[in-house]
């Protein structure tokens, strides 16, 4: 019976011993992994230049005092003859292993975009680790400023739209961010044109303690055709993107002009649908629009009622979107996606098309039709007050 008693005594020590081995490797590994956070790519003199951002867990974590360490931000630099090699070199200074699986945001240089994405996509998409659901940009700016760009009171770039777009669009939304599985989708998508937003380094809006504080910002979009780059285009001049794009959370519209403003109202719950009619031998559209808006200021005391408010607002809608057609019509490039609509709805005359860009017509629009449903709010949106007429 002793000798069975110290024989099973013995085993659990043993066991005990293994666990503890095995737990303390693993706390060393964790802390000593190189955790990519963003890569980069730019494209220039025949070569690629690979970016990855690393940030410091000690920058994340909370000390024991409750404050956070100063963001400790590590961009690494290296080129290639290809994506591939230039991303390879990047291990040489690594120390330890890195891990892909925590990257959140991908910076694409406008260089690399003209140049084509062919190698790009084939690289972030083959090797397992890479997660399929960053977020994507592209940039004008240097690839380093961008991932070097801290958040506010001593926040990493994690805390930036660099990697978390989606809060700062839910209050405002112009340019919907994308990720790289729905970018991928539509870059390959037959008749679809997509884009990419642009991030740019802002360091005249804050300030702190005084002194200038870079932020990033989204200024406008790139845009690509067919697999080909299509050219870049300010923020202003994209306004009547957020009316073509079903997903949009909250848009604000400064009417009857920005000149010479009467209230603003904010859209939510919209609707769009864009339909491809047959009409004596040509191919037209319709645009259909549905949503809900508050009038949330108004300027001045002035004899409006909600109707005339309602016109102005459809009125405001129908001009953002024809300024954004004619602007497709200037540079060849088709932002209402007609095309598209057509290779789903009428496949065969998609198909029949020698030149697609005979879609973009003066004429291609047969008529905008625009539903709204307008209430004024109070300080609080569910608090709704009347408009007397």
């Amino acid at each position: 019976m002793k000798r069975k008693s110290m024989m099973t005594c013995s085993a659990i020590l043993v066991l005990c011993l293994l666990f503890i081995t095995a737990c303390e490797h693993d706390i060393g590994e964790i802390e000593n992994q190189n955790f990519a956070t963003a890569v980069g790519v730019d494209y220039r003199d025949g070569e690629y230049y690979v970016y990855i951002q690393m940030i410091g867990l000690g920058s994340v974590a909370k000390s024991e005092g409750g404050e956070k360490s100063p963001p400790e931000v590590y961009v690494s630099e290296t080129k290639g003859k290809t994506f591939i090699d230039g991303f390879f070199k990047s291990y040489h200074t690594a120390q330890e292993r890195f891990l892909w699986a925590n990257v959140t945001a991908i910076v694409l240089s406008e260089n690399v975009l003209k140049k084509g994405l062919g190698s790009v996509f084939d690289g972030l998409t083959r090797y397992y680790e890479f997660r399929p659901t960053p977020w994507i940009f592209g940039t004008k700016d240097s690839i380093v400023d961008i991932l070097s760009t801290p958040g506010f009171f001593k926040q990493t770039s994690l805390n930036t739209i660099l990697h978390s777009p989606e809060s700062s669009y839910e209050q405002s939304s112009t340019l919907m961010p994308v990720k790289l599985n729905r970018f991928a989708r539509e870059f390959f998508d037959p008749g679809r044109t997509t884009y990419l937003p642009s991030l740019t380094v802002d360091d005249t809006q804050w300030k702190s303690n005084k002194k200038k504080e870079p932020k990033l910002a989204i200024d406008g979009a790139f845009f690509l055709h067919n697999n080909k780059y299509k050219g870049y285009f300010e923020y202003e001049k994209l306004k009547g993107m957020r009316w073509l794009t079903p997903e949009t959370i909250r848009a604000s519209l400064l009417l009857p002009s920005e000149n010479n403003p009467e209230f603003i109202t904010v859209l939510e719950d919209q609707m769009v649908k864009i339909q491809p009619v047959k009409q004596h031998g040509n191919i037209r559209f319709t645009i259909l629009y549905l949503a809900n808006g508050i009038v949330s200021n108004r300027m001045r005391n002035n004899t409006l009622n909600v109707e005339a408010m309602e016109e102005f607002v459809k009125k405001g809608i129908i001009s953002e979107i024809r300024q954004l057609y004619q602007l497709g019509l200037e540079h060849d490039i088709d932002f209402l996606n007609l095309e598209h609509q057509l290779y789903r709805k009428y496949n065969a005359d998609w198909k029949k098309q020698k030149n697609h860009n005979t879609l973009l017509r003066e004429d291609s629009i047969k008529t905008f039709e625009v539903h709204l449903t307008l209430e004024h709010a109070g300080s609080f949106k569910n608090r709704k007050i009347e408009i007397k007429e």
